[in-house]
C-alpha cells in the first residue's frame, strides 16, 4: 500500500522498456505527440521585492514567460513581491504566486484580497489542505492552482465536485508514476481543468519522463511544464532533455529517448537475473 515515490522508478522503467521494444517514444504511447515543444517555467526563489523582481528580469531576457514566485512568509511583503514581478513582465508572461500550503489561514486571506484584481496572476496552493484554500477561493477572483493536496484520482475529483481549482500540479512521483499520472492528465482532460506537469525534483530520468507526458498532453490542457534537470548540476544522462530560451520538448528517439551513464551511477545495490 502506498510508496509511489518508489514505486515510480520502476513505473517509469517499465514504459522506457516497452517503448524500445516497440521501437517508440514514451509520448506516443501515452497519447501520442501533440506538441514538439511546450513551455516551461521557473521557478523564483523567496528573496525580496527587489531580488525577485531582477531576477524575473534576468530570466526574462533567456526567453522565460512563465514564472512561480514562491511566497508564504508575510503576506503584505508577499504582496509586494508580486507586484514588482507583475510590473517587470509583459502581456505575454504568466505569474504564478505559490505557497506551498506554508500561508495560515488568515494571512492568505489578506495576501488573496490584496492581490485580487492583479491581471496574469495565478494563486497557487495558499494553505495545505483543501478545505482552508476553499475559504480563500471564496475571498479572490484569482484563478486557482492546487498542489500539495491533490494526491490521487480521488483528491483531485474531491477538488473539483469543491470547484477549488482551475488547474493543478501533476507529480509523476506523487502519484506513483507514468501510469497513474496518464490516468490523471486524462481526467483533467475530461473535465476541463489545465494541468502544470513536473515532478518534486530529480535529474535527467525525471525530466525525460515529465517531457514525455508533457509533449502528449494537449495544448489547450496544459499549463506549464517544469525541467527539473535545470536545476541540477549532476546529469546522468547528457542534460537531455534540454531547455532552450524557455521551451523543452521530448526526446524522439524510442523509450525515454536518453541513453544512461550507469557508471556515473555506482555500484548497483540489486541485480535482478532476466
Amino acid at each position: 500500500m502506498g510508496h509511489g515515490y518508489a514505486k515510480s522508478a520502476v513505473d517509469i522503467a517499465c514504459w522506457d522498456a516497452l517503448g524500445r521494444a516497440v521501437g517508440l517514444p514514451v509520448c506516443d504511447l501515452l497519447g501520442g505527440r501533440v506538441s514538439e515543444r511546450f513551455p516551461l517555467y521557473f521557478a523564483v526563489p523567496l528573496a525580496s521585492p527587489s531580488e525577485m523582481t531582477e531576477y524575473v528580469r534576468v530570466r526574462r531576457t533567456e526567453g522565460i514567460h512563465r514564472f512561480q514566485l514562491k511566497v508564504g512568509a508575510d503576506p503584505y511583503e508577499d504582496t509586494e513581491r508580486t507586484r514588482g514581478v507583475v510590473e517587470a513582465t509583459g502581456p505575454e508572461d504568466v505569474v504564478v504566486v505559490d505557497a506551498n500550503g506554508g500561508w495560515r489561514l488568515q494571512d492568505a486571506v489578506v495576501a488573496a484580497r490584496a492581490l485580487d484584481g492583479l491581471d496574469r496572476v495565478f494563486l497557487e496552493q495558499p494553505c495545505a489542505t483543501l478545505e482552508e484554500c476553499l475559504i480563500v477561493r471564496q475571498r479572490t477572483t484569482l484563478p486557482m492552482v492546487l498542489d500539495e493536496c491533490i494526491r490521487d484520482v480521488h483528491s483531485l475529483l474531491r477538488a473539483y465536485e469543491a470547484r477549488a481549482l482551475e488547474a493543478f500540479n501533476l507529480k509523476i512521483s506523487k502519484v506513483g508514476g507514468l501510469s497513474q499520472a496518464k490516468l490523471m492528465r486524462d481526467l483533467a482532460i475530461a473535465l476541463g481543468l489545465k494541468v502544470t506537469i513536473e515532478d518534486t525534483w530529480g535529474g535527467d530520468i525525471v525530466t525525460a519522463a515529465v517531457s514525455h507526458l508533457a509533449a502528449s498532453t494537449p495544448t489547450d490542457a496544459l499549463f506549464t511544464v517544469s525541467f527539473m534537470n535545470d536545476w541540477t548540476n549532476e546529469h546522468i544522462a547528457g542534460h537531455v532533455p534540454r531547455s532552450e530560451k524557455g521551451f523543452g520538448a521530448a526526446p524522439p528517439a524510442p523509450g525515454l529517448g536518453i541513453d544512461v551513464d550507469t557508471d556515473a551511477l555506482g555500484k548497483p545495490i540489486l541485480s535482478v537475473a532476466t
